[in-house]
């Protein structure tokens, strides 16, 4: 049976300078074929949606304390009861900050977690067909 994935769509704030603040539909995409990948794409514009995809032990490592660097950073904002998550993406297109409910995003990875756990992700995997696809280009 094909796992058709977990998807989360929320709205987070982009934070465009410092009093321009925009709410942007956001949507999170997790498929056990790519168990160590997150999708995360945000809607700029109704005609240009802004596709990302990083780690996700980074996402979950970043609900809790300030992780990663370069391209994607992901902090935990705000005091324990008004916890929020703040996403910074950056690449030599552009530069956007998001900040958006933590609760949310938790309940959702834990969903991904559920379906491959961490550390299991290479199960998931079937190297032998992407090296054939692979050798076969």
């Amino acid at each position: 049976m094909d796992f058709p994935g977990l998807e989360l769509k929320i709205r987070m704030m982009l934070v465009a300078g410092p009093d321009t603040r925009v709410f942007v539909p956001v949507r999170l995409y997790y498929k056990d074929t790519d168990p160590y990948a997150v999708q995360f794409s945000f809607d700029v514009t109704p005609d240009k949606v802004v596709p990302w995809t990083f780690a996700r032990e980074l996402l979950d490592q970043g609900l809790t304390a300030p992780a990663g660097i370069g391209d994607v950073k992901i902090t935990p904002i705000g005091s324990h009861q008004n916890r929020r998550l703040s996403i910074e993406l950056e690449s030599s297109d552009g530069y956007a900050r998001l900040e958006g409910p933590v609760a949310s995003v938790e309940a959702w990875l834990a969903k991904t977690f559920e379906v491959v756990p961490a550390g299991r992700e290479s199960e998931s995997v079937d190297i032998d067909s992407f090296l054939n696809e692979l050798l076969t280009h």
